[in-house]
C-alpha cells in the first residue's frame, strides 16, 4: 500500500481499528490527538494521565512505524509532555527518538488581562534502531516566503551581514511557525493548511502517510500532596539575606532553607539550567548522562516549588527536549499556565531549524498569582509592537516618531527578543540571557519590593534585571568565577547610577580587526564561482581559480566545506546536494 490515508478514531470503536493500523509498515503517521479548547485557553492543573486507549493509540503508531519513519504528534501543550512520555519508554530492538517541538501560533481567541494562548503544538519523534545509524529523512523543500517590514522596507528578520545567504524562495522552516492564518480553535482537527506542511514534511511521492484524528477520550489528573497553607512570614535570619550573590551549589542552598521557609521563601523564581550539549562553562562540566541530568533537574525544580510562596510563580527554561520532561515534574507541584515558545535567533537555516526554547510558566496555588499585563502603566508588561514590523532600532525610532506603532496581545509565543548575537554585549558566558527577556518576566510576574531567586545564575542577568525593577533578589551558581562577574556588574551598575542617572552596566564597546578578506567576501566569490560551473563547487575548484581565497577558508572555517554551502541556493535544487 502506499499513499495518503486518513483514519478518524472515536473513543467508543478505537481499539477496532489498531488492527488496521498495524497491518502496514507506515513510513510516516500524523495523530491529531485528542483536546478541546479549554486545554488551550484553561488546562487541568494536575498531572496529566493518559487514557489507556490513548496509551494502546501510541504503543501501536510506533510499532507500525518503519525504522527511519515519523510520528507527529499535534495537540494541546499542556498535554503533550504525556504523549512524550509515553513514547519514551517504547521498543526493544528500536527506540522512539525526541526530534521537535513545532509551535504553531494558530489560536486567536484573546483572554482580556491575560496572556493570549495562540500556539498549538506539533511534537515529531524519529524511529530509530538501537544498534547503528539510522538517517533522519524529512522533506526539506518547504520554504516560508520571505517577508518585508512594513515600515522601511527590509526583510523582517535581520540577517546582518548575511544577506548573500537568503534564498529567493523563502526561508527554510524553523519550529515555529508563524505564517499561517490565525482561527479559534474549537476542536483537535488538524486544520487542512497544517496538515498539508506537515505531509510534505512526511515525504514525498510513494510515502505511506496515515492520518489519525483521535476522538474524545478520557484524561484524568494527579499531584503530589504539596502543603501550600498560608503561612506567617517568615522572620529575618543569615540563611535567606537578601540582595545576595553566592557562590554555592543550588540545591544544598536550598536544601538548607526548607525547614524554615518552605512556602515562605521566594516571590518568583527564574530558573536556565545548562542544557547538558557539552558547553564549555568555566568551572562546570555540561555533559551529564540523560538519566544524571534529568535526576537533578527534578531534584532542584522540586526544591523550588516548595520554597515557593503561594501565588508565587515559576519560570524554567531549557531545550524543548528536556523541558518535556521538567513539565510531567512541575505538573506534580505547581499549576500549569503556559509553554511559551521563545522564538530566539534572527535567522532559521536548515531542514528545520531549532530556534525556539521553552520557557514553562507554573504558579503556585493557594493565593492569586501577581500578573502585570496592562496598558495603563509603565511597570506593566503591555500589548507588544506588531510582528509585522522588524526590530531593528532605527526602524523603530523612525516609526514610532511617525505614530505607526500598531500593538498586538501577549501571547505564549515570544518572537520579538533574540539571544544575544554580538561579542561586545555578552560576558564570558556561553548562554548569556539578554536582559530584556528578564525584565518582561519579572515586571510580568512579581511587584515591587517582592523577592526573585535564580538558582543557576551565570553572570547576573536576573540580579541585574530584578535591582534595575525594584525587587530584591537572591542567586546562586557554583562557579566563583560568574558569581565574582555578578558582583562586579552589580557594583558597576550602583556607580553608573550615581555618576550618569543611568540604571544600567557600563559596556566598552569593542573594535575588531578589519580582515583583508571576510567570509561575506569568501562566500560571495562561491556563489559566482558555482554560478559559473552550474554546480557546486569543491575544494579542488575553489584552490585553482582562487588560490588567495582557498587559504583564508582554511583559517576562517573549522569545516571548510560550510563555505561551499553558501552557494547551494544560487543553483537549482538538484545540483545543489551536498554532503555536509
Amino acid at each position: 500500500m502506499s499513499g495518503y490515508k486518513k483514519i478518524d478514531l472515536h473513543f467508543k470503536s478505537q481499539i477496532a481499528y489498531l488492527p488496521e493500523i498495524a497491518d502496514f509498515e507506515w513510513d510516516s503517521i500524523i495523530l491529531s490527538s485528542w483536546f478541546d479548547s479549554n486545554d488551550l485557553i484553561s488546562p487541568a492543573s494536575g498531572e496529566c494521565r493518559l487514557a489507556d486507549s490513548t496509551v494502546d493509540l501510541l504503543r501501536t503508531c510506533s510499532q507500525s512505524l518503519a525504522v527511519g519513519g515519523l510520528l507527529f504528534i499535534y495537540g494541546a501543550p499542556h498535554r503533550l509532555p504525556a504523549y512524550a512520555a509515553i513514547l519514551d519508554g517504547l521498543g526493544d530492538e528500536w527506540r522512539m527518538d525526541f526530534k521537535y517541538w513545532i509551535g504553531i501560533q494558530l489560536n486567536n481567541k484573546s483572554k482580556p488581562r491575560d496572556m493570549q494562548s495562540a500556539h498549538v503544538g506539533l511534537l515529531l519523534f524519529h524511529k530509530v534502531a538501537r544498534k547503528g545509524i539510522t538517517p533522519f529523512d524529512i522533506g526539506s523543500t518547504v520554504r516560508v516566503p520571505h517577508v518585508d517590514c512594513p515600515a522601511c522596507g527590509k526583510n523582517i528578520r535581520d540577517w546582518g551581514g548575511k544577506k548573500h545567504l537568503m534564498n529567493p524562495e523563502g526561508v527554510a522552516l524553523s519550529d515555529v511557525w508563524l505564517d499561517l492564518p490565525a482561527r479559534p480553535i474549537a476542536g483537535n482537527r488538524m486544520p487542512g493548511d497544517v496538515l498539508d506542511r506537515v505531509r510534505a514534511l512526511a515525504g514525498g511521492e510513494g510515502k505511506r502517510v496515515l492520518h489519525l484524528l483521535e476522538g474524545e477520550a478520557s484524561v484524568g489528573s494527579a499531584r503530589t500532596s504539596v502543603n501550600v497553607a498560608e503561612t506567617d512570614e517568615a522572620s529575618s535570619s543569615d540563611l535567606l539575606k537578601l540582595d545576595s550573590v553566592l557562590a554555592t551549589d543550588c540545591v544544598k542552598y536550598m536544601e538548607s532553607l526548607l525547614p524554615e521557609y518552605e512556602n515562605k521563601a521566594f516571590d518568583l523564581i527564574f530558573a536556565d539550567p545548562p542544557y547538558n550539549l557539552d558547553k564549555m562553562y568555566a568551572d562546570y562540566k555540561d555533559a551529564h548522562a540523560g538519566e544524571d541530568y534529568l535526576a537533578w533537574c527534578d531534584k532542584w525544580l522540586e526544591l523550588c516549588a516548595r520554597l515557593l510562596k503561594p501565588g508565587g510563580t515559576l519560570f524554567a527554561l531549557n531545550l524543548p527536549k528536556w523541558a518535556l520532561h521538567h513539565a510531567r515534574t512541575l505538573d506534580k507541584f505547581l499549576d500549569f499556565r503556559h509553554w511559551i515558545v521563545w522564538q530566539a535567533l534572527a535567522e532559521p537555516r536548515g531542514k528545520i531549524m531549532p530556534a525556539h526554547y521553552a520557557l514553562l510558566y507554573y504558579t503556585k496555588p493557594g493565593l492569586p498569582p501577581v500578573f502585570n499585563y496592562r496598558t495603563d502603566s509603565r511597570n506593566c508588561v503591555g500589548p507588544l509592537d506588531s510582528p509585522e514590523y522588524c526590530l531593528r532600532a532605527t526602524c523603530i525610532k523612525k516609526r514610532k516618531g511617525k505614530g505607526d506603532d500598531k500593538k498586538v496581545p501577549l501571547t505564549d509565543i515570544w518572537s520579538d527578543i533574540y539571544r544575544i548575537r554580538h561579542k561586545k554585549d555578552r560576558d564570558y558566558h556561553p548562554c548569556q540571557l539578554p536582559e530584556k527577556l528578564m525584565e518582561r518576566i519579572i515586571m510580568l510576574a512579581s511587584d515591587p519590593g517582592q523577592t526573585v531567586f535564580d538558582p543557576l545564575c551565570g553572570v547576573g542577568t536576573t540580579a541585574i534585571a530584578s535591582k534595575r525593577l525594584g525587587r530584591h533578589f537572591v542567586t546562586t551558581d557554583i562557579d566563583p568565577a560568574y558569581v565574582e562577574i555578578t558582583k562586579q556588574k552589580l557594583s558597576m551598575m550602583e556607580e553608573n547610577l550615581q555618576e550618569t542617572g543611568q540604571h544600567v552596566v557600563p559596556r566598552t564597546p569593542t573594535k575588531r580587526a578589519n580582515r583583508l578578506i571576510t567570509k561575506k567576501h569568501i562566500e560571495t566569490v562561491i556563489q559566482e564561482l558555482a554560478r559559473n560551473l552550474n554546480r557546486l563547487p569543491e575544494m579542488e575548484d575553489v584552490q585553482q581559480a582562487y588560490p588567495e581565497i582557498y587559504e583564508e577558508i582554511q583559517v576562517l572555517y573549522p569545516n571548510p566545506r560550510k563555505a561551499l554551502a553558501a552557494a547551494r541556493h544560487v543553483i537549482t535544487p538538484l545540483q545543489s546536494k551536498l554532503e555536509m
